[in-house]
């Protein structure tokens, strides 16, 4: 019997997926920062950075429907965490001092810890959105180029 080791590989790991996905999840950091600075809040994320990012990663990843959705995905994760950080910082208050007085310190641990999860799962969701409509977005780019050809 031949055991045969699994693919371990740096190329096979590092697909499209996660390739798209981390290059628009780091596009998305900085189009989230600037989004945040123009309204002048360190408490709103706005979804706009994350969803253009995510829009890029399922452009590029788009072999598949189900891997544009998966690179806006990663990219919506990546984007969200600095832009999380940056929102629960301030419910923290780290620029400026406490916005609220703490007094129960299990407690806020726990509704911090939960703002973040939420934040993130918003990040992802919306880097979701961004990929479907990028790999639709490739779809649509790809068949008028092969339409303009044949004709």
């Amino acid at each position: 019997m031949k055991v045969t080791m699994p693919d371990l590989s740096l190329r096979r790991r590092f697909d499209s997926t996660w390739k798209y996905g981390l290059v628009g999840g780091l596009v998305s950091i900085p189009l989230t920062i600037v989004s945040s600075t123009w309204t002048g809040s360190t408490l709103d994320q706005p979804p706009t950075g994350i969803l253009v990012g995510a829009m890029l990663a399922g452009y590029l990843a788009a072999n598949a429907s189900r891997r544009a959705v998966n690179a806006g995905v990663l990219a919506g994760l990546v984007g969200g965490v600095p832009a999380s950080g940056w929102a629960v910082g301030g419910l923290v208050g780290l620029p400026e001092g406490p916005i609220v007085v703490w007094s129960n310190p299990l407690s806020e641990v726990a509704f911090l810890l939960l703002v973040t999860a939420a934040l993130i799962a918003f990040s992802m969701a919306i880097g979701a959105v961004g990929g479907f409509l990028g790999g639709w977005l490739s779809e649509k780019v790809r068949s008028g180029r092969t339409q303009g050809i044949g004709s």
